[in-house]
């Protein structure tokens, strides 16, 4: 997913919000997570325009990326595709983590957080959730490309989710089992991601 152009089991669930979820970040500020749903965006939009230019290049892996081309990408809701927010204390949305499916079992996962925001252990929040939520849906292992560069996202991977990283062509590949959200929880003492699968996921 450099760039917007990064359910297999049985009634996958629906990506629309039922209730969102109050999270505690290192610290001690609070976002609130929902899965993405519909009107989601033109907040999108803002949140990304919001991005420095060298965070727009380690997302995108270029700094000129069509932003609305991002946001309404990341707005929509196919059953392939899953993606949580984040919305900060004033209620600005300040993260995004979206994954797309690649086969049965695997797919490819981003995401991003605002400026503001890095360190504070949002990007784990949301990797915890999101992981939750594709293992509920049958998805084993989650994939993902990195620039070197992003050390805070490989740290991450590495010290959350104990991920292998493959170099090639410059680019950093991360895979690691969707289970390993409950590894991440166990070392940050993050609040259950369980809750995902019951308050981000509405039937179909």
């Amino acid at each position: 997913m450099k760039a917007a152009v990064s359910a297999s089991g049985p009634s996958a669930p629906a990506n629309g919000p039922s209730a969102p979820e109050l999270v505690k970040l290192r610290d001690g500020s609070s976002v609130t997570v929902r899965a993405v749903g519909p009107g989601d965006e033109a907040p999108l939009q803002a949140f990304l325009m919001g991005l420095c230019a060298s965070s727009l290049r380690l997302r995108f892996f270029t700094a000129g990326a069509n932003i609305a081309d991002a946001a309404h990408w990341a707005a929509c809701t196919p059953a392939d595709r899953y993606g949580l927010l984040a919305h900060d204390e004033a209620g600005v949305l300040v993260a995004h983590a979206v994954y797309v499916q690649l086969d049965r079992t695997r797919a490819e996962v981003a995401v991003e957080v605002a400026d503001r925001l890095h360190g504070r252990g949002l990007g784990t929040v949301l990797m915890q959730r999101i992981g939750a939520v594709a293992q509920e849906r049958g998805i084993t292992r989650f994939v993902a490309e990195v620039l070197p560069e992003n050390l805070g996202m490989l740290d991450v991977f590495r010290d959350g989710f104990d991920a292998h990283v493959t170099l090639h062509a410059g680019i950093d590949t991360i895979e690691f089992p969707t289970s390993a959200w409950r590894l991440a929880r166990e070392r940050f003492g993050s609040e259950s991601p369980r809750a995902a699968g019951r308050l981000l996921l509405a039937p179909r």
